[in-house]
C-alpha cells in the first residue's frame, strides 16, 4: 500500500534515534562554574588627577568562568539580568563600582536578541572614596547570572579584602598596571552612561543592599533542593513503562482540552474537504491518506520537540517565550485564514473546500505539524507528571516518551486511517459548506490575533479584538440581508453585542490586584519555612493557566484566602525567559505549567505540596483548611 512506506520509515528510524545515545541528561553543577579574585591597588595624587577619580584605592574583581559560560553586562541589552556590584568600607562608606562595556553577541536562548555579555576573565573596578578613614576590610556583594548555551544559574557572592591592620603602603600602584588605561577610559565615560547616583550618598554608585559582613567569602548561589509531595501521587510516573502508558493517555486527552480549540478549525477544514468528493472510492482513499499523513505530522513534530527540549532543557510550552516564533506562527495562520476568503491560493496548505491540493500528503503532514505546535502551550491530566519525569532523563528516554505522547494525540487520526469507511459519516457538501468555511476563517483570524497579543502584549488586543468583531459582524450583516427581518435584526443585534463584549473584555481593569507578590529568589529562599506561601507559575501563552486564574485563582478567592489563612501568594511569570523561575520550577519536579507549590512553616518546608496541571477551588480550599487543624 502506498501509505506503508512513510510509517515503515518512521518506525525503522525511531529505534535508531532512540539508541543513538543512552547517556543521562546533564545535571546542574554542584560547584558554581565561576571563581572570583579580589585585589587592591593604591592611587597616587597624579593618578587620581589623571583619572579624575576621588578614590584612595582601587579594588579589582576578576571573574573567571568555565568554558562556554558567560554573564550579562551591567547593561545587558535586549534581555538578561544585569551584573551588579555593591559594597562598603569598614566605616560604612559606599564603594563606587565602574563596569566595563560588554561584548555584543546574539543571546544563546534567543539569537534574534542582541545582548551585552561579559566573557571569562572580565575585570570589574570598585573605588574606595578618599573620605574613608577606615577603608579596610572592604566588603562587597557581586550579583549576576551565569549562563551556558543550555542553562543559566544565578550567582551571588559576598567578597571581602583586607584586615583592619592592613599595610596599605605595601599595595601595588594602580597606574603601573596593564589595565590602568582601561580604567581611565571608563572613568571618563559621561555620568549618564555610568551607574546612577545613590539617593542616599549622591555618589556614582548603585543603591546598596545591606553590606555583607566583613570576612564573608561565601557563594550565595540559589540552588533549590526539595523533596516535593504531589496532590495526586497516582498520576506521577514511576518508570519508563508507566511514562509510555500515561503519555499515550495524556496525548489523547490533549485533543479535547479547551485550550486546543484554535486547532479544531484546522482539523475540521481538512476533514470536511474530502466530503466534497462524489466518488466513494476516491473519497475513502483521500480520507485515509489525509488522516495517515496528518498523524505522521503530529508524531514527527513531537520528535522534533523531544530534540529541542532535551537539548535546551526548557519546559513544555517554552517555545512560546520566543516572540518572533509566535509572530511567525500568527502570520502563517493569518495567511491560511485569508486564503479561505479566496484572496489567493496557497501552494502547500490550502484549506478551501472543494479545492484539490497539488500535494495532499504534504498538506496533511504540515497541517499535523501546525496543529501540534499550537497545542504545545496546553497541559492536561497526566501530562505534567509525564513531562517532569521524562525531560530530566537521557535523550533516548525523552524521545521514547514524546513518541508515545505524539502517538496518543495522533491515535484518533490513525483510527480513521485504518477505518476509512468512517468517512461516510461526514456530512455531504452543500451551500452550507460556504458558511462553515468562512466561520473557520474567522476562527483562524481570532487565533492569529490572540497569538499577536501573546507576542506583543495584551494591549494590542484592544485594537485587534474589536477589529475582529467588526469584520465578523460586517460579514454576517451582508450575508443576512436576504433573510427575514426577525432573523436579520437578531443577527445584527448579536454582532453589536459581540463588539461591545470585545471592547469591555480588552479594557484594562482600573483596580490593581495587590494580592500577588512578585517572585524574587533570594527573598523567597529566606521566607520558606518562616511563613505560609503559595507559589504559582503562570504565563500569558498558557491557556490552561488562564483558565485556572479565571475559575480558581480569581482576585476574590485569593484575597479571601490571604486573609482567612494568613498565606502569601507569589506569582512566577514565565511569559518571557525567566532563568531563576525555571530553576525553581525544575527543583519542584515540574517541567510544565500550570504548577503551584504550597510551603508551610517549619522543618517540612523542604517538602512542599505541588499541584500540577488542573485543580479545583474545592481542592485548594480543603488544603488550606487542613492547615488550620
Amino acid at each position: 500500500m502506498h501509505l506503508t512506506r512513510p510509517f515503515l520509515t518512521l518506525f525503522l528510524v525511531l529505534p535508531l534515534l532512540l539508541s543513538g545515545c543512552v547517556c543521562p541528561a546533564q545535571a546542574a553543577p554542584s560547584q558554581p562554574p565561576a571563581r572570583t579574585t579580589v585585589e587592591a591597588y593604591s592611587l597616587t595624587d597624579a593618578a587620581r588627577a589623571q583619572a579624575g577619580l576621588d578614590w584612595q584605592y582601587v579594588l579589582t574583581i576578576t571573574l573567571d568562568m568555565d568554558p562556554d559560560w558567560y554573564t550579562y553586562a551591567d547593561d545587558p541589552g535586549g534581555m538578561g539580568k544585569p551584573t551588579s556590584l555593591s559594597g562598603a568600607t569598614a566605616d560604612t562608606l559606599p564603594i563606587v563600582p565602574i563596569y566595563p562595556a560588554g561584548v555584543a553577541k546574539p543571546d544563546s536562548f534567543d539569537p534574534s536578541v542582541m545582548v551585552n555579555a561579559y566573557p571569562s576573565g572580565i575585570r570589574l573596578f570598585a573605588g574606595v572614596p578618599t573620605a574613608s578613614r577606615e577603608p579596610f576590610p572592604a566588603v562587597m556583594q557581586l550579583d549576576l547570572l551565569l549562563c551556558h548555551p543550555t542553562k543559566c544559574v544565578p550567582f551571588r557572592r559576598n567578597l571581602a579584602f583586607g584586615d583592619p591592620g592592613l599595610d596599605t603602603a605595601a599595595l601595588p600602584r594602580a597606574d603601573e598596571q596593564p589595565w590602568w588605561p582601561s580604567l581611565v577610559a571608563l572613568a571618563a565615560t559621561p555620568p549618564t552612561e555610568m551607574a546612577s547616583p545613590s539617593p542616599d550618598t549622591g555618589t556614582g554608585t548603585v543603591g546598596l543592599s545591606p553590606a555583607p559582613q566583613a570576612g564573608a567569602d561565601a557563594t550565595e548561589l540559589v540552588q533549590w533542593s526539595f523533596t516535593p509531595v504531589y496532590l495526586q501521587p497516582g498520576l506521577e510516573v514511576a518508570g519508563l513503562v508507566s511514562a509510555i502508558l500515561m503519555g499515550l493517555v495524556a496525548g489523547l486527552i490533549l485533543n479535547i482540552m479547551p485550550c486546543v480549540l484554535p486547532v479544531v478549525s484546522l482539523k475540521l477544514s481538512a476533514l470536511l474537504n474530502s466530503s466534497s468528493i462524489d466518488k466513494e472510492s476516491e473519497r475513502i482513499s483521500a480520507f485515509r491518506e489525509h488522516n495517515a499523513f496528518f498523524a505522521l505530522g503530529v508524531i514527527a513534530f513531537f520528535m522534533l520537540l523531544a530534540a529541542v527540549l532535551g537539548v535546551t532543557g526548557q519546559a513544555w510550552g517554552a517555545l512560546f517565550q520566543n516572540q518572533w516564533l509566535v509572530l511567525a506562527v500568527a502570520g502563517v495562520i493569518l495567511v491560511l485564514s485569508l486564503s479561505l476568503f479566496g484572496l489567493f491560493h496557497l501552494p502547500i496548505i490550502d484549506l478551501k473546500f472543494g479545492v484539490k491540493s497539488a500535494s495532499p500528503r504534504v498538506q496533511a503532514f504540515f497541517t499535523g505539524n501546525l496543529t501540534t505546535l499550537l497545542a504545545t502551550p496546553c497541559s492536561g491530566p497526566f501530562l505534567g507528571g509525564v513531562l517532569s519525569w521524562s525531560l530530566v532523563q537521557g535523550p533516548a528516554v525523552i524521545a521514547t516518551v514524546f513518541a508515545s505522547i505524539g502517538l496518543g494525540m495522533a491515535s484518533p487520526y490513525l483510527l480513521m486511517a485504518l477505518n476509512p469507511r468512517l468517512s461516510r459519516f461526514l456530512p455531504r457538501s452543500g451551500p452550507w459548506i460556504a458558511y462553515v468555511e468562512k466561520s473557520i476563517a474567522f476562527f483562524l483570524i481570532g487565533t492569529a490575533f490572540y497569538l499577536v497579543g501573546i507576542a506583543l502584549g495584551s494591549g494590542v488586543l484592544r485594537i485587534l479584538a474589536p477589529l475582529w468583531a467588526l469584520g465578523l459582524g460586517g460579514w454576517l450583516w451582508i450575508k443576512t440581508r436576504p433573510s427575514a427581518p426577525a432573523m436579520r435584526w437578531t443577527v445584527r443585534t448579536g454582532c453589536l453585542a459581540l463588539l461591545v463584549a470585545m471592547v469591555v473584555w480588552t479594557t484594562p481593569a482600573q483596580v490593581t490586584d495587590t494580592a500577588w507578590e512578585p517572585f524574587d529568589p533570594v527573598q523567597l529562599a529566606s521566607r520558606i519555612g518562616q511563613e505560609r506561601l503559595f507559589v504559582n507559575f503562570t504565563a500569558d501563552w498558557c491557556p490552561t493557566c488562564k483558565v485556572l486564574e479565571a475559575t480558581v485563582l480569581t482576585p476574590e478567592n485569593v484575597a479571601a484566602w490571604k486573609e482567612a489563612y494568613n498565606i502569601t501568594f507569589i506569582k512566577v511569570d514565565l511569559t518571557e525567559r525567566n532563568m531563576e523561575g525555571e530553576a525553581l520550577l525544575q527543583a519542584l519536579g515540574s517541567m510544565s505549567i500550570p504548577t503551584a507549590a504550597l510551603f508551610t512553616p517549619g522543618e517540612e518546608n523542604t517538602s512542599p505540596l505541588v499541584l500540577r496541571d488542573l485543580y479545583t477551588r474545592s481542592q485548594l480550599e480543603n488544603i488550606l483548611r487542613s492547615w488550620e487543624k
